[in-house]
């Protein structure tokens, strides 16, 4: 199954230069392959609870993950979306991937919380933080890169597609009242805590 996976990973260098690493042994020094203890999963749905993306979060070994993430979003906008892990630890936020197509697009998945950042620093710092999806114009996608972060540390988390792409903490251009407008707070605001990345259109728990 490694070998499979860093297969699905040949499109990305560092990636497989990770895949070099040997697996971690256990405490009785017998390798250890991946199994199901070393592969964590997340199914992602739009607000209408429709599937369209699955992540993959495989152990490479104790100290980060191989993270493959496969979209089919017929009708998603084409180009960079911003993509990232979530806290998922606020009960006064719900729990989970909570969304009500009825109601506005700002409000989907709000129970995902903000990005993991449990060191509390800005974005493009965030343990949270990812490179972004690409997707193509027929809603396709598919990244795969390496995380420093355990299974232990991302299970229960949730990954979050959004519908514009992040900005990697650069103050972002654009003509909406809340992008750049001569470092406007509102703008500085929502680099520093997300990247601007827009609406979130898409979610899934990490088991």
């Amino acid at each position: 199954m490694r070998n499979l996976l860093c297969g699905m990973a040949a499109l990305a260098l560092p990636v497989v230069m990770a895949c070099e690493q040997p697996i971690a042994s256990d405490a009785a020094g017998a390798d250890e392959a991946l199994s199901l203890a070393g592969v964590r999963t997340a199914v992602m749905k739009n607000a209408a609870g429709a599937s369209v993306a699955k992540v993959l979060f495989a152990r490479i070994n104790n100290e980060r993950a191989l993270v493959t993430v496969t979209v089919n979003f017929p009708g998603i906008r084409e180009g960079f979306h911003g993509f990232h892990i979530h806290a998922n630890d606020n009960p006064a936020n719900g729990d989970g991937c909570i969304a009500d197509p009825a109601q506005p697009a700002n409000t989907h998945f709000v129970s995902a919380d903000g990005h993991f950042n449990p060191t509390i620093v800005t974005h493009g710092d965030h343990d949270g933080d990812t490179p972004g999806v690409n997707v193509l114009v027929d809603g396709s996608a598919l990244l795969s890169y390496t995380h420093e972060l355990t299974l232990a540390e991302i299970t229960g988390r949730a990954v979050i597609l959004h519908d514009g792409k992040d900005n990697f903490g650069n103050i972002p251009l654009g003509t909406a009242a809340n992008q750049y407008t001569a470092n406007a707070p509102d703008a500085i605001t929502l680099t520093q805590n997300t990247g601007n990345a827009g609406n979130r259109i898409a979610c899934g728990v990490i088991q």
